[in-house]
């Protein structure tokens, strides 16, 4: 009789950027749920679901992590979803969470500890130009959503760049969500929920 246990997916821990001193992570979240869409192994995400996401990610190091969204900030149930005890969520109405980044950027003390996430030219030339260190979206999925290690326990070969992962069965992508305390409630990212209010 055929074994119909279901495989469970290796989930592995996030990769952490290890520095000799702390750093504050500050995350383009807008910009980085478009790059999770075309290369993290979950169908769809919204903002909730972002968070979690990078908090789970923020635990397993001791940086600080500011995630900047555009639009106002939730109200109600929604705001208390939003909210993290590990990480600051910020919304940026009336500004863009741009414009809010690059400030941050530009204000900073000690910018060599500032690492910015986000695809976005005007943020990552203002990186560049404080000598931050800086990671475009894409690569940071790849550190919220390592490879499963091959079979026999080694890793697999990495590509050169972030590459659209297979299409997960069912199955899997249920075990990502449980991974991440995520149900079917948490509202997909339509590229208009910035906007709300």
């Amino acid at each position: 009789m055929a074994d119909k246990t279901r495989r469970r997916l290796e989930i592995r821990p996030p990769i952490r950027h290890t520095t000799p001193v702390a750093q504050h992570v500050i995350i383009d979240g807008n910009n980085l749920l478009h790059a999770m869409h075309e290369h993290a192994p979950i169908p769809h995400a919204g903002r909730e679901t972002l968070v979690k996401i990078v908090e789970r990610w923020a635990r397993t190091g001791t940086d600080s992590v500011t995630l900047v969204f555009d639009g106002a900030t939730p109200r109600g149930g929604f705001a208390k979803q939003m909210s993290s005890s590990r990480i600051d969520v910020k919304f940026s109405a009336p500004e863009t969470a741009d414009d809010i980044i690059v400030r941050m950027v530009h204000q900073a003390r000690q910018p060599r500890t500032i690492r910015v996430v986000s695809t976005d030219t005007a943020i990552r030339y203002e990186a560049r130009a404080r000598n931050c260190l800086h990671i475009d979206s894409a690569g940071f999925v790849t550190e919220l959503f390592p490879s499963p290690k091959a079979p026999g326990g080694s890793s697999p070969a990495q590509p050169a760049g972030p590459e659209k992962p297979q299409s997960l069965t069912p199955e899997e992508t249920d075990d990502w969500l449980d991974v991440f305390g995520i149900d079917d409630q948490d509202e997909p990212f339509d590229g208009f929920d910035a906007m709300m209010e």
